[in-house]
Parts: C-alpha cells; structure tokens; sequence
C-alpha cells in the first residue's frame, strides 16, 4: 500500500514512523508547506519530500532541503493519503486535492469531512471498506472506548461518568503551557468527545476534563452503572483480554504516570510513543452494579493504530482481525494482560 502523509507535525512524526514499520504500507513521501524544523527532521529521517506550491521549491533548496516535486506528483504515486494538517486545513486540502483520492482525517476537522467520522477499528473497520474518507476520533475517545467497548459487549453499560485529566502540552511544544495551575476544559472540547463516544456507543455520559502541567501522558478517572452484576475477577478478566489495553500494578512499581513511560520505553519500544491504555490494577473497584477505574494513556499517540487499520480498510483486503494483529506486531505493542 502506497501511502503519503500531508504535514509532518505531531501527529505526523508519528504516524509516519508506524506507517516505515508495516511490512506491507510504504511511505512515499511527505508534503510540506514550509522549511522549518519538522522538514528538517523529516529530511534526516530520509522521507521524501514534496511541496504544496511548486513556486516554494526555492525556499526549501535554500534550506538544504531536497524536494521531489508538488503536491500533485506525490498523489500520483498513492493509494490513499493520510492529513495531518492542522485543525480545518483537511477540509480544505479535501477540497482542493483529494477529490480522486481515498483519505484519511484527523479529529481537529469535522465529522461531515468523512464517510466514517469516528473511526474506532474494532467498530468501524469492516464499514470503512466501504469508504473513502476516514475521520481518526480524538486519543481520549480511542482511550475510553477500548475501556467501554468490552464492558458493554459483557456486561451492558447504563451510563459512564469520566474526569479526564489532560497532559497540557508535550515535547517541543512545552512553550504552551499550561505551567504551575490547571485549567477546567472548555465545553466544546467535551461535547466533541462526548459525540464521538456516542456515535460508535450511544450511552449517556458526563465529562469533566482539566489541562495540568505535564507532557508525558493523560489520566481517566472513570465510574461506569453497568447492566448486570459482575464481580471483580470478571471484570478484570474481561478486561485483561482486550488487546491494545493492559493493566498495570501500581504496588509492583507502576503507580504513577511516568513510571509507566519508563517501563515501557524500555522494555516494549525505545520511542517512548506509548500505544495501550493502561488501566491501574489497584484502582478497579466494583459496588452495588457502579465500577471504578483509573486509565493512562498518551494522548498523542494511543490513536495511532488506529489510523494505521484505517489504511488497510480503505486500501486492502486483509480482514479486521488480521490488521490489528499486523498493527500490534510492528508497532510492538504490549500483550493484553497484567504488568509487570
């Protein structure tokens, strides 16, 4: 499968690094509008580079950067494109490039950008194949519903209330703050989330989020009124099962946010990029049919395998399950089970 990204920021990094380990995706290139340092980084990475407007070839070869052509040669050579331009850039690009083209949308951009608006795999994988346009939800969509799916599919779920406490910023963007207070997320920000849940699991749900001053990975503190009772070894069965999540022993070492980081940039990838939802073994509770739990996940990067299953549902024949697992393998994602 012959994929291209267009942008190369945070999400970009990222997302073309995954793309450089599926032995069945390969990377064309990347199109950027200006030389600064993401082209720079792309450029030492050995990404092929192309340009929006031929007419900037000139700033990026002043640059030293080395450009392979225009946006319009790079689509020539693709099966599907992945955006990851800023919040509402997408749309236009949509218009403006991919009319012939299958693609794939981030969730600054809106849901009626995609003919699957709220990509999650398990969900909408087998409906994407019919698409051609793909909406990626937000992380803490993707980091709640892999909590939420498995639960409703055993249990039923009657109403979730989650506080989501959100890393403020992340490396090289430090500069953004928040620094020394926390910041209660505007209403807009909660209601994206909150359609987003309900488009894949229409349940009700209440949302509280707030930014602190951390980059490294954001905390869900969850309460869940399930349908049937369960006790606490079925509900950590249930969810010790679900691939992409694990669950993590607070007592055995793993008891806060960056100890997690640590662990598994050494013992799963040396990246850092941290993929599973991470559920705290210590902090499933369950009374009188209401479940508590507490998650972390890294917010800038637990829905990267998503997009990665979304090119294959667009581009290729290869079934749900077997995508997941191709994504798991090469992006070395951590069993599902209890760690250490």
């Amino acid at each position: 499968m012959n994929v291209c990204l267009i942008g190369y920021g945070s999400q970009g990094r990222r997302i073309a690094e995954a793309i450089s380990a599926q032995k069945d995706m390969k990377l064309i290139g990347i199109c950027l509008k200006e030389p600064n340092l993401s082209a720079h980084m792309a450029t030492m990475k050995e990404f092929p580079i192309y340009v929006v407007d031929q007419k900037d070839t000139k700033r990026f070869t002043k640059e030293r950067i080395e450009v392979g052509g225009s946006i319009s040669d790079l689509l020539s050579e693709v099966d599907v494109v992945v955006d990851v331009t800023p919040s509402g850039v997408g749309k236009k690009n949509k218009d403006d490039f991919y009319s012939k083209h299958k693609a794939i949308f981030q969730a600054g951009e809106p849901f009626d950008i995609a003919d699957i608006p709220v990509f999650i795999s398990k969900i909408k994988y087998e409906a994407a194949r019919k698409a051609r346009y793909i909406r990626i939800p937000t992380p803490y969509t993707v980091a709640l519903t892999r909590i939420l799916e498995p639960l409703n599919v055993e249990f039923g779920i009657k109403e979730v209330f989650c506080t989501l406490i959100r890393s403020g910023s992340e490396p090289m963007q430090a500069s953004l703050g928040p620094v020394d207070t926390i910041v209660p997320d505007k209403t807009n920000t909660l209601q994206l989330i909150r359609d987003e849940i309900q488009h894949v699991m229409p349940k009700p749900i209440i949302l509280s989020s707030f930014k602190v001053p951390t980059i490294l990975m954001s905390v869900a503190s969850i309460a869940v009124r399930l349908k049937k009772q369960a006790s606490l070894s079925e509900l950590k069965n249930v969810l010790s099962k679900d691939a992409r999540t694990i669950i993590v022993k607070g007592e055995e070492g793993l008891f806060s946010t960056d100890s997690i980081f640590e662990y598994i940039r050494r013992v799963g990838r040396s990246s850092g990029d941290i993929y599973e939802a991470c559920l705290w073994d210590e902090q499933v509770e369950i009374a009188n049919g209401k479940l508590r739990l507490v998650q972390a996940f890294d917010s800038h990067c637990v829905q990267t395998p998503e997009a990665i299953d979304a090119i294959r549902a667009l581009t290729s024949e290869v079934k749900m399950e077997e995508s997941f697992n191709r994504t798991n393998e090469a992006l070395r994602l951590l069993g599902p089970g209890i760690y250490p």
